[in-house]
């Protein structure tokens, strides 16, 4: 029973150890910023390049440093706002910048394992991939609060373009798997053999 679950099993090891470990580590990074008050430096690049994307098809962008102080209330999260044509587009938090869900794609990678050579050139392609899609998805969140006065904004922030990017992480695991590991010979010829 050990052998025909033994693969299995050690994906499954290797996968959590790796996100257990990088989400620890982010958190540790995350925190020495919540106890300053103010943005991490990641986010906030995150933020300054959707500005960036955004004056690139002819929008006036302004991102406004830690926004969050300046609120009368104690703010739970730290923030940079982003302004489109002189309007409130959005606030960029740390959960914004994609980096828990560039772990989860990291520790799948590694823990299904692959050549080593592969997996060197796969993961910089996906973290990549994965940076244009969120930089897309907060463009297109910005979009739907200035031009579109916010209509459809809950949905496609919680629901659709979510959704969106979740989907796009299941196709990078999907094309590594099935094509890109340096394994897919042997896992092709595997399922022939059942």
């Amino acid at each position: 029973m050990w052998k025909e679950f033994k693969p299995t099993i050690l994906f499954l090891i290797k996968f959590i150890s790796i996100y257990l470990l990088g989400s620890g580590l982010y958190g540790y990074y995350i925190s020495n910023y919540d106890l300053q008050e103010k943005l991490d430096p990641i986010t906030r690049w995150v933020t300054y390049q959707c500005a960036g994307t955004a004056g690139l098809i002819g929008y006036d962008s302004e991102v406004i440093q830690d926004d969050h102080l300046a609120r009368e209330e104690n703010a739970e999260q730290t923030y940079d706002s982003l302004w489109l044509d002189r309007s409130y587009a959005i606030s960029v938090e740390e959960g914004c910048n994609g980096v828990n869900i560039m772990i989860l794609f990291v520790a799948f990678v590694i823990g299904f394992g692959g050549r080593f050579l592969n997996t060197l050139l796969f993961i910089p392609a996906g973290l990549l991939f994965i940076h244009f899609a969120n930089l897309g998805r907060l463009l297109l969140l910005s979009v739907l609060n200035v031009d579109f006065n916010g209509k459809g904004f809950h949905f496609f922030h919680k629901y659709g373009f979510t959704a969106v990017l979740y989907l796009a992480i299941l196709v990078l695991w999907y094309f590594w798997v099935m094509h890109w590991n340096g394994k897919g010979r042997n896992l092709s010829k595997s399922s022939k053999d059942a």
